[in-house]
């Protein structure tokens, strides 16, 4: 191999090797070369693979080359008989791409080069519009991100020639921003789509193009509110809608990894544009869209576990928090031994440090950590002591914990009393609350 240089790289090569005795062929872009094996990017497959030189019988070099880890870009062509739609660009993976001189996957496509993956886009919407108020990585978005965020999205919701918004975003807290625009902004009015990618473009496995073209075919019925769009299974079949604040991504790398909780899912979109609706809700299109302009930056999200400190409230008190969500067990319960020390030595117990906080003015809300149910303040003596002590249960609510941080954030800021920030958490604003019933998907999800 020693007549390969660094001017291959990007080459079509043909290598032919013996396994056992069997001789296989390889074609795909010479992506490497080093001292034991070159690296190839599969034609068949757009796998790379690394093949030892020792087990090179012969290869052949065609002239066609490419500039690897450079991606295709695209303006796409108006036409006004399509819904008109803004496509915003915020990052995540659906946004990387595999560089191939070091090795790493960058957050690097613009919006532009996200949508040259999915050219069908093109017969299905007319992208009137396209913004990239930042990108980055979903894990590093953070409060002011999502104020920026929807602020752009607020200028197109009430633009009269826009029929809808596409987000794309990073999966691992794609329902986070999600549920801040669906309280950053009330009245929403048309539909704001969230899609991301577990799988990054330069694979074989992407599905961020089918995401995409589900959440442009849902937005043609119109139907407002903040949904995220994204695989409804691990093949490329069909894309579940799910409504923001009733989403959660359960799997770390699976396709399919959103799912509703305590809901079910809104809409099913198929590959060839079919659309199943397994909910019918009436919306209201009319409304005029209000912008919450401020964020509670301090409102803390406790996850409850056994042997938990609760001096740990001490430190939120005086780092001068507004609000703490618990993220209880079961019901909504934290260690609280009846006030009884025989049971729990006094240092674990929570409520005398939960009645500090309260008398520091912290709002302090309980949620579940089951997050299938509901919370209840009723069933057992432990709930009523801390229902008693101030802890807010909501009137037996089913909030996903992570989605009443970002609404109390929300409410802090958007009224100055404690009772009207309790009827606001108490209220249904997107879909957060569902009935008492528990839907029956959650059999489903087993």
């Amino acid at each position: 191999m020693n007549n390969l240089t660094i001017d291959d790289i990007g080459k079509i090569i043909e290598i032919k090797r013996k396994v056992n005795e069997q001789e296989i062929t390889h074609k795909g872009y010479l992506v490497e070369i080093l001292n034991d094996s070159l690296k190839v990017k599969l034609l068949d497959n757009g796998y790379n693979i690394s093949v030892y030189l020792k087990e090179i019988s012969s290869f052949s070099l065609d002239d066609t080359k490419v500039s690897l880890g450079k991606v295709n870009s695209k303006d796409f062509i108006e036409n006004s008989s399509l819904p008109n739609i803004v496509y915003i660009g915020t990052g995540g993976t659906i946004g990387t791409h595999v560089d191939y001189v070091t090795g790493g996957v960058t957050m690097s496509r613009t919006p532009q080069e996200i949508i040259s993956t999915t050219p069908e886009l093109e017969k299905i919407i007319n992208i009137k519009k396209i913004e990239s108020p930042f990108r980055k990585a979903s894990e590093d978005i953070y409060y002011k991100d999502w104020l920026v965020l929807s602020e752009v999205v607020f200028k197109y919701l009430n633009d009269p020639s826009i029929d809808g918004i596409i987000i794309t975003h990073g999966t691992d807290t794609l329902s986070f921003t999600g549920s801040a625009l669906s309280f950053l902004i009330e009245n929403i009015n048309k539909p704001v789509l969230l899609v991301g990618a577990q799988r990054s473009p330069d694979r074989a496995s992407f599905d961020g193009s089918l995401n995409l073209i589900c959440a442009a075919r849902f937005v043609k019925e119109k139907i407002p509110g903040v949904f995220t769009v994204m695989h409804g299974s691990i093949n490329d079949d069909f894309c579940s809608v799910i409504k923001a604040v009733k989403s959660r991504k359960m799997h770390t790398s699976r396709r399919d990894a959103f799912i509703p909780v305590n809901d079910v899912v809104y809409a099913k979109v198929f590959s060839d544009g079919e659309i199943d609706f397994l909910k019918k809700e009436i919306f209201s299109k009319d409304k005029i869209p209000l912008l919450n302009k401020e964020f509670e930056e301090k409102v803390a999200l406790i996850k409850i576990h056994p042997n938990i400190d609760p001096s740990i409230i001490d430190w939120y008190i005086e780092k001068g928090y507004k609000g703490i969500i618990f993220e209880g067990t079961g019901l909504g319960h934290v260690p609280t031994a009846e006030n009884n020390e025989s049971i729990l030595p006094l240092k674990y117990q929570f409520i005398p440090y939960i009645k500090k906080a309260i008398e520091s003015n912290l709002i302090v809300v309980m949620s579940s950590q089951c997050l299938f149910g509901r919370v209840n303040d009723k069933v057992y003596s432990n709930l009523r002591y801390l229902s008693q002590a101030g802890v807010q249960y909501l009137d037996s609510h089913d909030i996903l914990p992570e989605v009443l941080q970002i609404k109390l954030s929300v409410a802090l800021k958007k009224f100055k009393t404690k009772e009207e920030i309790i009827r606001y958490l108490k209220t249904n604003i997107s879909g957060e609350i569902t009935s008492k019933e528990v839907p029956s998907f959650y059999d489903e999800v087993l």
